[in-house]
């Protein structure tokens, strides 16, 4: 293997946006690194269930609702 080819791997500091702080080792120049999401706050990690409300599925089910809401109201 070659010898000084490899960056030096110095500790830093991560915060979160959910406001937990670690330190991990890495190659980066930054003293502080900062990120949106962490193995504290991330869904995969925390075992909750998120669902997000976009998507075609989504708009097909409200064109199907607003269609029913209008048959009712011809009905009326």
């Amino acid at each position: 293997m070659k010898t000084g080819i490899h960056p030096d791997a110095k500790t830093i500091k991560v915060s979160c946006s959910c406001g937990a702080k670690f330190t991990v080792d890495s190659t980066i120049k930054d003293e502080e690194l900062k990120v949106e999401i962490c193995s504290s706050c991330h869904p995969q990690y925390t075992g909750e269930q998120r669902i997000l409300k976009t998507g075609s599925v989504d708009k097909f089910y409200a064109r199907q609702k607003k269609m029913e809401e209008l048959q009712k109201a011809k009905k009326k």
